[in-house]
């Protein structure tokens, strides 16, 4: 019996050690930056320097993204509570944060990210990878969350501007805290589905790489 024991406890050890979940801090409730003046800062490169981004800030820049916000409270056109407008009540964007470390699924309700694969992931994303850039964030989109109107037919097109909303905000965030971005479409489908990281019912759009620039 104590080798069952023994057993089952060093399963849930390997478990821990493989999933390798991280909480984020909250993010900054404000940045130094007026909305104008984080528009003229706003740098897209290509070229980063070799430096993390602190875990404040990487998570300031996911709320932006596609946080929590509480329900529109002009019109309450949509219950998604995120800070990006959502066509219907459910948010159908899946976010995912790739380093060098792994993949990651953000989820906004715990503040974390929850790892759902090990190790250098992001030369399979795109071919475009940026080595020195510590962060990429991918933007994908549920089929399964859409709204029932928008699954005949332009589901798609619905999704991809809800990511172009997401990154346009991450964006911004990112410029406020002196982070260039780059934001791109080039997903290389060839490879990324081999990683096992999305769903059947996912389908990645489009992603952001950022750091610091030189």
């Amino acid at each position: 019996m104590k080798k069952i024991f023994a057993a089952l406890a060093l399963a849930v050890v390997g478990l821990a050690v493989f999933a390798q979940d991280i909480t984020l801090p909250a993010p900054k409730s404000k940045i130094g930056l007026d909305l104008a003046d984080a528009i003229k800062a706003r740098s897209t490169s290509r070229t980063f320097v070799a430096k993390d981004i602190p875990a404040e800030d990487l998570s300031t820049v996911l709320w932006a993204a596609n946080g929590l916000k509480g329900p529109d409270a002009v019109s309450s056109a949509t219950k998604a509570g995120r800070t990006i407008a959502y066509s219907g009540d459910n948010a159908y964007l899946d976010v995912y944060v790739f380093t060098a470390k792994g993949a990651y699924l953000y989820d906004p309700d715990k503040n974390l990210l929850k790892q759902v694969a090990k190790g250098e992931l992001r030369d399979k994303v795109t071919v475009e990878f940026i080595k020195t850039s510590p962060a990429l964030v991918l933007f994908a989109l549920d089929t399964a969350k859409l709204p029932s109107f928008a699954k005949g037919g332009f589901g798609d097109a619905l999704g991809t501007g809800t990511a172009g909303a997401a990154a346009e905000s991450a964006s911004l965030a990112a410029s406020g805290l002196k982070l260039s971005t780059i934001i791109m479409y080039n997903i290389n489908a060839k490879t990324i589905s081999s990683i096992g990281v999305f769903s059947a019912t996912e389908k990645p759009i489009s992603f952001i790489q950022m750091g610091y620039a030189q």
